[in-house]
């Protein structure tokens, strides 16, 4: 018999107004507009992390509006950008992959979120993939 997947019933999320003005210190000059997570980047994102992703969830809305930390992996140059926070009341560290380009609505897409570790979050900084915002 195989085994059926049941998922949570997601409902698409706006997360807030990316703050365009840390992602300049970056590097990244972007429009202003919203920040949206998909139902089917929600699936996505509890596919690829099953064993994390619900831990992120309840600080997403933090992470893209108040980031103390954007990045950009050189792997996804011109594709995406991401948003961390470290949320120290819960031992996390959230990280929010953002697409680029917005739609023509202007809305920025999550692609995924997935919890880091310190130890990567301290790479990114010392390889100047990501900046503190603070």
């Amino acid at each position: 018999m195989s085994e059926i997947t049941i998922y949570p019933r997601f409902k698409p999320l706006l997360l807030g107004r990316l703050p365009v003005h840390h992602l300049r210190a970056f590097g990244l000059d972007l429009a202003e507009g919203h920040v949206a997570f998909t139902i089917p980047a929600q699936r996505h994102a509890l596919r690829s992390h099953p064993d994390s992703f619900m831990s992120c969830v309840p600080y997403l809305a933090q992470t893209v509006t108040d980031p103390t930390h954007v990045g950009q992996s050189p792997r996804h140059a011109g594709k995406g950008f991401e948003l961390v926070r470290e949320v120290n009341e819960a031992g996390l560290i959230v990280l929010v992959a953002v697409l680029i380009k917005p739609t023509g609505r202007g809305v920025y897409m999550v692609k995924s979120t997935y919890p880091i570790g310190s130890g990567k979050l301290e790479n990114r900084l010392r390889k100047g993939h990501m900046i503190a915002t603070e």
